[in-house]
């Protein structure tokens, strides 16, 4: 018994010494707009930030409206990651709830745009662009841990420059005369201009809006003329004008082509979502 008291009396006299043990070091908050740049950001930052994105997986970004949670998170956050060129314009409400410290940065500034058209990370050129701004927000919020993030920026877009090997590879495979795109909305030049592809048109010129009857026809119109043989609905989005196009000209219709959200595997990173992309635009146009 008096064994078990003194165990007793150590371990109680021991319990304030262990309190003041090293203190764990709390991960800012990232907040991105989207789940493409939260990918590229994990993969920059790996375990020294916690990354999350406002648009979930599978939704349609430039159709997204913020919920109340939203503002909640973007309170938290230290650092907010945006697209820019209007992709994710919704953001700029919620930017009020930021506090007075927190960064935006925007992955597209300063970066050759193509009319003002968003969608960048489809040329893995640009996409690297897109790391090295993400990495330097990161060194700027967390500077004790600008070795890793050098490190991980260098690893990812040297990945970034094999994938565009690669995808340029099996693009190739394709005869050139059929290199000819036809999707829901302009989501694509940036990657027709990378991989040698001819935008002929698409199914939905505005955003949001149908097309007329006038320019649904025009499009039926090019189609034939171009002989194209393949239209693509984008994922997130209504088949219906592709499959219009598709049964007016015999071409074959392909859906659920992932643009601005990763999805499911094999799409559920950047590097799996641009091979999902290649290889059904090579499959259908070969």
């Amino acid at each position: 018994m008096h064994r078990l008291v003194t165990v007793l009396v150590l371990l109680f006299a021991a319990a304030p010494f262990a309190a003041c043990g090293p203190v764990r070091r709390e991960n800012p908050q990232v907040l991105t707009t989207t789940t493409i740049l939260a990918d590229m950001a994990k993969q920059v930052a790996g375990d020294r930030v916690t990354v999350g994105s406002i648009v979930p997986a599978g939704a349609h970004v430039e159709e997204y409206e913020p919920r109340p949670d939203d503002a909640k998170r973007m309170s938290a956050a230290k650092l907010v990651i945006t697209n820019g060129l209007d992709l994710d314009k919704w953001v700029e409400p919620l930017l009020r709830n930021a506090t007075s410290g927190t960064t935006v940065v925007v992955v597209t500034a300063g970066l050759p745009d193509i009319d003002g058209n968003p969608h960048m990370w489809f040329d893995p050129a640009l996409a690297r662009g897109y790391v090295a701004k993400i990495r330097d927000a990161l060194i700027a919020l967390d500077p004790s841990g600008r070795d890793s993030y050098m490190v991980s920026a260098l690893r990812y877009s040297q990945e970034l420059l094999a994938l565009e090997v690669e995808l340029k590879a099996k693009v190739a495979t394709i005869p050139a005369e059929r290199r000819k795109l036809v999707t829901s909305h302009d989501a694509f030049p940036y990657f027709a201009k990378a991989f040698g592809f001819e935008i002929v048109g698409f199914a939905q010129p505005e955003p949001g809006k149908p097309p007329s009857t006038g320019e649904l026809a025009d499009l039926v119109q090019k189609v034939k003329a171009a002989r194209v043989p393949a239209i693509f609905s984008e994922s997130g989005g209504s088949p219906q004008l592709a499959e219009t196009v598709a049964r007016e000209t015999g071409a074959r219709l392909v859906t659920d082509l992932p643009t601005d959200s990763l999805l499911d595997k094999p799409a559920d990173s950047y590097i799996g979502l641009m091979r999902v992309v290649v290889d059904k635009i090579v499959a259908a146009l070969k």
